[in-house]
């Protein structure tokens, strides 16, 4: 008799990492449908899985390895944020935090109610109108991941946390050293 073969424990790193993949694919595919250029997403996907098998066999990226979650202390690995929560974030950091010499312009996150008329939260930007306001739901997982948290001030505001302010700095070195690589 033949045992079943164990399957390699659930990796968030590398599910993260197939989901930008295929989030790939689809844009890429999205663009060239619009634009009339030819769409292979069928090969696009082959590659990808052919590239997944070759990674697992040779021990790289896409290998099972025994990460269970992520930590409670340190950055979150970028990929790891959830796409819509990342794209509130990445606006929420690039106000609040800034990046590259532009100086930070602090600020925080108020209740509101967004034009759906559901919960959510305005980015407050002192002596900016952003006129932003992003969904509860899209907030919830950047509070579940400690990313945001309530303002110690004044509870019913959200701040970008300790972790947060961790996150964007390890997202930026590492957006920085990519675009070094491509130029």
């Amino acid at each position: 008799m033949s045992s079943k073969q164990e399957r390699p424990p659930s990796d968030p790193q590398r599910k993260a990492r197939f989901r930008e993949i295929a989030h790939g694919i689809v844009a890429k595919d999205r663009y060239n449908s619009k634009y009339g250029f030819a769409v292979d997403t069928a090969g696009a996907i082959a590659q990808a899985l052919e590239r997944a098998w070759r990674d697992g066999v040779s021990g790289g990226p896409a290998s099972p390895v025994t990460a269970i979650g992520q930590a409670d202390i340190g950055p979150v690995e970028w990929a790891l944020i959830p796409p819509r929560p990342r794209s509130a974030f990445w606006t929420i950091c690039l106000f609040v935090l800034a990046r590259d010499d532009r100086p930070a312009l602090g600020g925080h996150l108020v209740p509101a109610i967004t034009t759906a008329g559901t919960a959510g939260w305005e980015l407050v930007i002192p002596g900016r109108s952003i006129d932003r306001i992003i969904s509860d739901r899209t907030i919830a997982p950047l509070i579940g991941l400690g990313l945001i948290e309530r303002d110690p001030d004044d509870l019913a505001c959200l701040v970008v946390s300790g972790r947060g302010q961790d996150t964007w700095a390890a997202f930026l070195c590492a957006w920085w050293a990519l675009s070094r690589r491509s130029h």
